[in-house]
């Protein structure tokens, strides 16, 4: 028999009174949550890192620290304020980041609870709150009957579409700039800080300034390609979404050293193994569109193998769901574009490590295999697999505008006071859950 049904976030509520936030994403989400934890009758702590971290969640709060020491002595100080004030969970945003990467070997040590939110899994009306770690980091099994069993205890078997919340690039922005610029006037505060990225803010505004006049550039070949796509000018294609170049998923979750070496691995198989009439659209990723570009490197790659001529696009724009109802399959490092492509019941191979690369959903033979042999994924393990991920992990909302917390005083079902949902057919979705 399976255990009661639980989302996580009601696990991380009723797991302990006491629960630390470290880093959340820039904006006030954190701000947000402690409110919420707050109702559920739980006392909230909370670390700030810099002055962005203070501006989003005020030190006037209550328990709220500011860490100014360095980076080595952090896994000590943490260690002793959670044994001082009896903490019995630490939450945090981005598992990878230096603090946040002490901190889970500083709770795993202690005997207490780990979470961490991420991204949505499936975009863009989720966020992803996962124990232990998200993306490769879960801890959830890799196997089909772990989901089929699990799918059987769900409150809510049937699924369409999440309320929606206000998304997209300016939101983010807006709250980044803010962060930003406070973390710069508040620097002396915080000498010891180590961020995980470039914090310079006029690098920011001078790179989102040229991804905005790219994006325009790009706006009349963006048309011609969908257009091309819908019409079957390309034929039989596969899609290659690439990621940010700097994402922890590069770096700590593949064995990949760059989105580049990843690019040109593909190219190469690409080249050696897909049949002559199979044609390659390549997908910049659109956070990346200011900071990073590969089209010379495609170029090159083609002068090298003139037989690809004609038969690789470089796109930027286009919204991924148009090439997922009419792609042959995608190639991706470890994506959540490939679940994207997974609810258009498009064959997937993952050349990295992704929570949801598993026999049932995505290929499991070699690359060169994949360009004439696709795969589509098992439509009811798919099925299984994302109502439980919807029950389960993601929680409704966006960082950058609102999340729908639940109301957990009176119903187990964390979907209280929600729209009822049904379901949508994979092979024809009513929605586009997709990373755009």
């Amino acid at each position: 028999m399976t255990a009661p049904f639980r989302s996580n976030l009601q696990q991380l509520a009723e797991s302990t009174g006491s629960i630390l936030l470290l880093q959340g994403p820039v904006g006030d989400f954190f701000g947000q949550l402690a409110a919420w934890l707050h109702t559920q009758g739980k006392s909230v702590h909370k670390f700030n890192f810099n002055g962005g971290d203070s501006y989003f969640y005020p030190a006037s709060r209550p328990n709220t620290v500011e860490y100014r020491d360095s980076l080595t002595r952090f896994p000590d100080y943490l260690a002793e304020y959670i044994r001082k004030h009896s903490i019995g969970a630490v939450v945090c945003f981005g598992d990878t980041r230096p603090y946040h990467t002490l901190a889970r070997q500083t709770a795993e040590s202690l005997g207490i609870g780990f979470w961490a939110f991420e991204e949505g899994y499936f975009r863009p009306h989720f966020v992803t709150l996962e124990q232990t770690g998200v993306n490769d980091y879960s801890p959830l099994p890799r196997r089909a009957d772990f989901f089929a069993e699990r799918f059987l205890s769900l409150p809510l078997q049937l699924y369409q579409a999440p309320p929606a919340v206000p998304s997209g690039f300016l939101p983010v922005a807006k709250r980044a700039i803010l962060y930003y610029i406070h973390t710069h006037l508040q620097r002396r505060r915080y000498p010891e800080y180590i961020h995980h990225r470039a914090d310079n803010l006029g690098h920011y505004i001078r790179l989102w300034s040229q991804s905005g006049l790219k994006r325009l550039g790009y706006w009349i070949q963006d048309a011609a390609v969908a257009r091309r796509v819908k019409n079957g000018h390309y034929r039989r294609f596969f899609i290659v979404p690439l990621q940010v170049f700097n994402d922890s998923q590069i770096r700590v979750h593949s064995d990949f050293s760059s989105v580049r070496s990843f690019l040109l691995h593909v190219l190469t198989s690409f080249a050696a193994h897909a049949p002559d009439d199979v044609n390659l659209i390549v997908k910049h990723h659109p956070m990346d569109r200011g900071f990073i570009d590969y089209a010379r490197d495609i170029r090159h790659f083609i002068k090298k193998h003139p037989k690809l001529k004609g038969r690789i696009t470089y796109i930027h724009d286009v919204p991924l769901p148009v090439f997922l109802r009419h792609g042959a399959g995608m190639v991706t490092l470890n994506s959540t574009s490939g679940l994207s492509a997974l609810i258009h019941h498009m064959p997937v191979k993952v050349l990295g490590r992704a929570h949801y690369d598993m026999p049932g959903l995505t290929f499991q033979g070699p690359l060169a295999q994949f360009w004439n042999h696709p795969e589509p994924p098992d439509t009811e393990l798919f099925h299984a697999y994302r109502m439980y991920h919807i029950n389960t992990t993601q929680i409704n909302g966006s960082f950058y505008s609102r999340v729908n917390f639940p109301n957990l005083q009176n119903s187990a079902n964390v979907w209280q006071n929600q729209p009822q949902l049904i379901e949508a057919p994979l092979k024809q979705p009513t929605a586009d859950y997709s990373v755009k």
